[in-house]
């Protein structure tokens, strides 16, 4: 059917002895044809209203109109989701946090697992507690350094309740469980706080990988200090609540 056509046909017009039929142009497959058969069985018991003018029905939608983020949920109806989007993208964080924690998600930062895998040079146990072998997991939540971080650094904002046990072997897990137990804004100042104690971990056991340094709490809490107060200044309102309303 021509555009111009198309585009001034209305119902009306193409219902009124059956013109619609006219407007189908061009050689069909068998699948057209199929589909052009049920739509005349559907169309055969439509009664218009003289009255009533033309409108599009959007049927995703209980009001009938259509919108982008309708359509797009609807496309992607079956998808995989990504549980961590929102803690990840919707946090107040620098851009190389925010992909640094995307790496975590997908277990794709360079830890000793991943370079073994590899048959690349790798440390034999955790470099910052020399217990067991490394991956991101341990790193983040299951070594007793990074709890005994994320204890200091979250009693620094009232909520060391939040920080991880012994049991929590799953950073995504206990991010989640976190994130859930505040609200509002402390959620917004939390969620940037985990993303930049991440980062901190992240960046203390490459110093010690790569410049020889020595585990130490007392240096990571301060690193972490030092960043969170250049990150406020930097717009993360978030995290500069948590420091502010008394908590910390």
């Amino acid at each position: 059917m021509p555009k111009r056509r198309a585009n001034k046909r209305t119902v009306l017009e193409a219902l009124t002895n059956q013109r619609w039929l006219e407007d189908i142009q061009g050689q069909l497959s068998i699948d057209a044809v199929m589909e052009y058969l049920v739509l005349w069985d559907l169309i055969e018991g439509v009664v218009l209203q003289q009255d009533s003018p033309d409108q599009h029905i959007w049927r995703l939608s209980s009001s009938g109109q259509y919108t982008a983020k309708l359509a797009y949920d609807a496309l992607c109806q079956g998808a995989i989701s990504f549980a961590p989007y929102e803690r990840i993208w919707k946090s107040w964080a620098p851009p190389k946090c925010q992909f640094f924690m995307w790496l975590v998600a997908h277990r794709r930062c360079w830890t000793a697992d991943r370079l073994a895998r590899r048959n690349l040079p790798h440390p034999a146990r955790c470099p910052l507690c020399d217990q067991v072998e490394e991956d991101i997991q341990h790193l983040l939540v299951g070594c007793v350094f990074a709890r005994q971080f994320w204890f200091d650094l979250l009693r620094q904002v009232g909520l060391a309740v939040l920080a991880p046990q012994p049991c929590d072997t799953s950073f995504d897990e206990w991010w989640s469980k976190a994130d859930q137990s505040v609200t509002g804004d402390m959620r917004k100042g939390l969620n940037s706080l985990i993303i930049l104690g991440s980062w901190t971990i992240w960046r203390h056991r490459n110093d010690c990988v790569f410049n020889g340094a020595t585990p130490s709490i007392a240096a990571a809490l301060v690193m972490a200090k030092d960043e969170a107060h250049l990150w406020s200044m930097s717009g993360a309102k978030g995290l500069s609540l948590l420091t502010t309303m008394g908590v910390g």
